[in-house]
């Protein structure tokens, strides 16, 4: 194969025969003039296998090339390969150039040059690629259900142009291989077939499937689900997907929003591996820190889809924030003597102010919520009960904690608890645990078992 325009090739017509010596003995060649070489590299001609290989396969089905066998499902070569039959491909690789070279047919061996090889992920053992029969699954008819329901605005996605990124690939949407040849997976009915399903297959139809479609009370209760949240990485091998299946099996989508997080980096940004050896274990970080500091430092400052370089210090910063929440929490309830939430206190214009003001921050803290913003949400709330109920209104509260006027004391006490259960509502999504904790303590009218479960402040 040959670049049309390499002047060096000129004189031979594509499809043009031609003997010429090769590996094992002379061999009858057809000319193949395609855009897909590389134009200038090298001699700028080159030997296909079709049976082992896409690009070279796409380049024989344009052309209409047979296509043989030479490496079988074991990595060892054919009998068609000759003397090399039996061998495998990286024992028989330095012996083939050995012979060309005795040849004479090796002109030179570029010793720097780069190629891109498929590898297996566990091990790293080179992949030889094959054709085999396949079970193939049209895709067309069901990406445009999915593209409608998108452009529409039944499905949205956060970020906004993850919508761009799932359109673009629904309308240039290819026939999808679904089988697979692997040792573990749900296995495609058929009698002759000793093959499983694609991963994202299966995994595709999960939004229904653990909702027991289509007659569990399950299904008819929670689906669609509102909010699907997952790796941006997975827009097409996964959320595409759903959609599509769901829209299919369902008559319904599948989820109205879809929130998309980046991954985790290193405090440097660069992707987590084995191989680098700045793989950060979680629960190392939790035994050290504790998990509330870990979520919060996940979050706080984490736009929806932008991967995120995780510094110890913002954990170790989050773990002094849980401190702060325990030591105020604990002077609230130490400082509750004569306290009786069942009782009518009649506040302070200027206590009534501070909840207002607090009401205020609520709405914004819950605007933020509604929209996705977590990590806007999560900064506020750090801010308001540091800086705010910490720093600003306990210290201004000790006085009549102290004092001896009982109602001024009564106000005071009920603003502080009134605040603390509501900050740790508000709290609870990004800390559940240290606010699970607390709330069990507290000294309030109408408490629920449990958080988790408590309204969200208005």
């Amino acid at each position: 194969m040959v670049h049309p325009k390499d002047k060096r090739y000129a004189e031979y017509k594509n499809g043009q025969k031609i003997d010429l010596e090769w590996i094992n003995g002379p061999i009858t060649a057809t000319v193949i003039k395609d855009e897909a070489i590389g134009h200038g590299l090298g001699t700028g001609a080159m030997t296909i296998t079709p049976w082992h290989d896409p690009v070279d396969f796409e380049i024989a089905e344009r052309h209409n090339l047979e296509k043989t066998q030479i490496i079988d499902f074991y990595g060892k070569l054919l009998p068609i390969a000759g003397e090399f039959s039996g061998m495998k491909i990286l024992e028989a690789r330095p012996k083939m150039i050995e012979k060309l070279q005795v040849k004479g047919l090796v002109e030179k061996i570029e010793e720097n040059y780069k190629h891109i090889v498929k590898t297996c992920y566990k091990c790293n053992t080179l992949i030889e690629p094959q054709i085999k029969e396949q079970w193939f699954l049209k895709m067309k008819p069901l990406a445009g259900p999915a593209i409608k329901a998108i452009k529409s605005g039944k499905i949205k996605f956060i970020p906004g142009h993850y919508k761009k990124i799932a359109l673009h690939w629904l309308n240039n949407i290819i026939d999808w291989n679904i089988s697979r040849q692997i040792v573990w997976g749900i296995p495609i009915p058929g009698d002759e077939s000793h093959d499983v399903f694609d991963t994202w297959f299966s995994s595709g139809q999960w939004p229904y499937a653990v909702l027991g479609f289509p007659k569990n009370k399950d299904f008819k209760t929670f689906y669609p689900t509102d909010v699907m949240e997952t790796g941006g990485d997975l827009i097409f091998f996964w959320v595409s997907r759903m959609i599509m299946f769901s829209l299919y099996n369902t008559g319904k989508i599948p989820f109205k929003n879809v929130y998309m997080h980046g991954l985790v980096m290193d405090a440097k940004g660069q992707k987590m591996s084995k191989s680098k050896g700045n793989v950060i274990n979680p629960l190392d970080l939790t035994e050290k820190y504790g998990t509330d500091a870990l979520r919060m430092a996940l979050v706080v400052g984490n736009t929806p889809g932008t991967s995120l370089p995780l510094d110890e210090n913002k954990i170790k910063g989050y773990r002094n924030f849980t401190t702060k929440i325990w030591h105020a929490s604990r002077f609230v309830l130490m400082n509750l003597d004569g306290y009786n939430s069942a009782s009518k206190i009649k506040l302070t214009t200027a206590d009534k102010k501070i909840l207002k003001d607090f009401q205020k921050q609520t709405k914004e803290i819950t605007r933020e919520m509604d929209t996705f913003k977590f990590y806007i949400a999560s900064e506020k709330l750090y801010h308001y009960f540091w800086h705010t109920f910490c720093d600003k209104i306990i210290e201004e509260q000790k006085p009549r904690l102290y004092g001896e006027n009982l109602k001024e004391k009564l106000s005071s006490q009920h603003l502080l608890i009134t605040l603390l259960s509501e900050l740790l509502k508000l709290l609870h999504p990004f800390m559940p645990f240290v606010t699970e904790e607390i709330y069990q303590q507290l000294p309030i009218k109408d408490k629920k078992s449990c958080i988790m479960i408590e309204d969200w402040p208005k």
